[in-house]
This record gives C-alpha cells, structure tokens and sequence, in this order.
C-alpha cells in the first residue's frame, strides 16, 4: 500500500513539473518580424534602437504584458546613402504570436556640397543649406529665408545678433524636418547643414 502511495504520489509532482515548465517557455512574449531588402538598416521601436536588418530580416522580441510601442522607425544610412521613415504599429502580437512588417526603404543619395563663392565684407557669417529637394523651403526660427537652388541655400546672418536655434525645410509631397542649430559662424565664417526629405508615404506598411 505504501508503495502504491509513494508511486502517486510522484507520478502527481512529475504531471505538476511538467504543466509549470510548459507556462515558462517563451514567456510573455510575441514577435515583430520587420523584413527589409536593405541589409544594415537600423530598426528603431518609439526610438529605442532594436538592431539592424541581417539578410533580409529582424526579428523584435517584445513583452506582452509591456506597453504596447506606438511606432517604428527604419533608418538606413551608409555607403553615400540616407532614408529615414517612421511608421505607426498598428498591430501587436499576442503570447507567441508573430506579426509581419515589410519595409520597403528607398535610400537616396546624400547631398554632396555644391560649393557656393563665399560673399566677402561685413559683421556676418554664412550657412550654407544642403538638401536633395530644389525648391523646397527653409526657415529659421519660422522665419522663411528662402528656397533650395541647385541644392544649395547660402543664408547670412549677423554674427552680433542672437542667433537661431532651429531649421526647418519643407516640400510640398515630402516630410517635413525640423532639427536644431547647434553651431554658429564667426565673422567671416560657413556652417553647412545638411536636411534630407523623404516623401509622404512613400513606404507601405503591412501588419
């Protein structure tokens, strides 16, 4: 009798073991598969960088029990070549699901600088406004100074005067950008600053 016992009684705690081992694998955990035809393009999640695209995929693990993320960003930048796009996530994968995004990244080639001669005379600096869009508009601090020619805005300012702190460049079709002015010329002297625009939904998103 005794025999019998101990034998349920272990064949209970083996059943037991064996139901908890199965609730650990894999935790509380779903997939984004982000797939992509250009290797090296960095796969962002509400700007908390996840990794790169490796022959053709990457593979996000995320918690389910988490905050759900809201976007991601995809950015691929080398060899000469920039495009940077962000999507919402409009779908989240449940306790071991996967769920599928294609990327469909169109890198253009960085602006290379046009060199402009430089104005001579006066208390004033120059920037020099690189962009891969003509005709698209640029301001500082919301002031329009004028319009992308040949690539190139040259924009002077005085070097005496307070200086601006952000850029914007706009295009009809395209993202606009904003980004801030982190260095100021000295009389005399260039700053070049260099905006890519990406278009409008260019890039489907699927999942």
């Amino acid at each position: 009798m005794i025999c019998i016992v101990l034998l349920i009684v272990a064949c209970g705690f083996s059943a037991v073991t064996a139901s908890t081992s199965s609730n650990v694998i894999g935790g509380d955990r779903g997939w984004y598969a982000f797939h992509c035809h250009a290797d090296g393009t960095e796969i962002s999640l509400d700007n908390d960088v996840k990794g790169v695209i490796t022959d053709g995929e990457l593979s996000v693990p995320i918690y389910t029990t988490g905050t759900p993320y809201k976007s991601y960003t995809a950015t691929y930048d080398r060899d000469g070549y920039h495009q940077s796009v962000t999507r919402p996530l409009t779908e989240v994968p449940g306790k071991g699901e996967t769920v599928d995004i294609y990327v469909d990244i169109n890198p253009v080639p960085t602006p290379q600088p046009t060199r402009v001669p430089k104005p001579v005379g006066g208390d004033q600096g120059w920037y020099y406004v690189y962009c891969n869009v003509p005709g698209a508009t640029v301001s500082f601090d919301a002031e329009v100074k004028g319009t992308i020619s040949g690539n190139v805005l040259v924009v002077p300012v005085y070097t005496t005067g307070t200086p601006y702190s952000t850029i914007t460049v706009s295009a009809s079709d395209y993202v606009t950008v904003t980004e801030p002015i982190e260095q100021h010329p000295g009389k005399g002297e260039t700053v070049d600053l260099y905006i890519t625009l990406n278009r409008e939904n260019d890039i489907p998103m699927t999942g």
